[in-house]
């Protein structure tokens, strides 16, 4: 079967094109923080801070893979939708399907360890660059700013 792409839209949340994410790995999750703008501003044609971080949490992470853009088109960029917050998902992705391949082949024991996991491939886009994931679930959060996370944005 041929990979398919689906948009997972984030409603009432604009998330910041120009800015970078954070990733932050503890355990098998992956926590992936952005800057939003205040949807209803933006509607209204003003540029202003939505007062919160957009959170995408992956549960269970089982791979990570991170790319540069290129002209070489990994996934359809020009994708036409209004979605201003959103994540792909790939289904029948090869990537998906051949390390949980290489997984079992390797490691007999872990596909009856995990059977209650169900493993998806996520994508998640910002700026320059992708970020995939396989998982079992993602979620999304509005967290509050920490000056921590702020501060090191000031430098990118």
């Amino acid at each position: 079967m041929k990979a398919e792409i689906i948009i997972r839209p984030i409603d009432q949340v604009w998330q910041d094109p120009q800015s970078f994410c954070m990733t932050e790995f503890i355990r098998d999750e992956l926590f992936y923080y952005f800057k939003c703008w205040d949807y209803q501003s933006m509607l209204d044609g003003k540029v202003q801070d939505a007062g919160f971080l957009g959170c995408f949490t992956i549960e269970n992470m089982l791979a990570i893979r991170h790319t540069r853009f290129t002209k070489q088109t990994t996934y359809p960029v020009e994708t036409e939708h209004d979605c201003k917050c959103y994540y792909y998902e790939i289904t029948h992705s090869p990537w998906l399907r051949d390390t949980l391949a290489n997984r079992t082949q390797h490691d007999p024991d872990w596909a009856d360890a995990n059977q209650q996991h169900s493993y998806r491939h996520f994508v998640l886009e910002n700026a320059k660059y992708w970020v995939e994931v396989i998982g079992s679930n993602l979620v999304f959060e509005k967290r509050k700013k920490d000056r921590q996370r702020m501060q090191l944005w000031k430098h990118f």
